[in-house]
């Protein structure tokens, strides 16, 4: 099955990951179709496993191969498609995909996460729940914003998204 696996925290900062070295490494685990897109974690493969038990095969693989402790978050075409479809900003989504992400979690945001969202909230940020995401519109962008984001998420702006969703068959 044709499923994209979404790297927590890569490449920012120390925790450097070389896309080639983990593409090599899902292939000598027996991962097939695999590839990558960007350089910002997101590895795209053909997996029997899915899901939590895909997350921690990957999970376990990459601390092993490559030193590296992530936490993974995938998704099936299917499910890519689903966000791409829900999306509840689609007009600012078009106008500024950089501005909008999604951040995938595992679980829906808490209140407590969302009312510290709320609070931090100081450039005009809107966000809505998702099918296993949480919409986050940055109308300034990323970088002016002290948004504090679910801890356990990892977040692509739309151009990625909707083009992880094609290459997982998903759109």
């Amino acid at each position: 099955m044709r499923q994209v696996a979404l790297l927590r925290g890569v490449n920012l900062g120390k925790r450097k990951l070389i896309m080639s070295e983990l593409r090599a490494l899902a292939e000598r685990a027996g991962y097939t179709n695999v590839t990558t897109l960007l350089a910002s974690g997101n590895l795209i493969l053909d997996a029997r496993e899915k899901g939590a038990k895909l997350e921690a095969a990957l999970e376990k693989m990459i601390h092993a191969g490559l030193g590296l402790k992530t936490d993974i978050h995938v998704r099936t075409g299917a499910e890519l498609a689903a966000v791409v479809a829900a999306n509840p900003f689609k007009a600012f989504a078009k106008a500024s995909p950089s501005f909008m992400v999604a951040a995938f979690m595992r679980a829906p945001a808490s209140a407590a996460e969302l009312a510290a969202m709320a609070a931090s909230a100081e450039t005009g940020e809107e966000w809505k729940q998702g099918p296993g995401c949480l919409y986050i519109k940055f109308p300034n962008g990323q970088g002016p914003s002290k948004l504090k984001s679910p801890k356990l998420s990892t977040a692509r702006n739309w151009n990625t998204v909707t083009k992880l969703a094609a290459l997982a068959g998903g759109e």
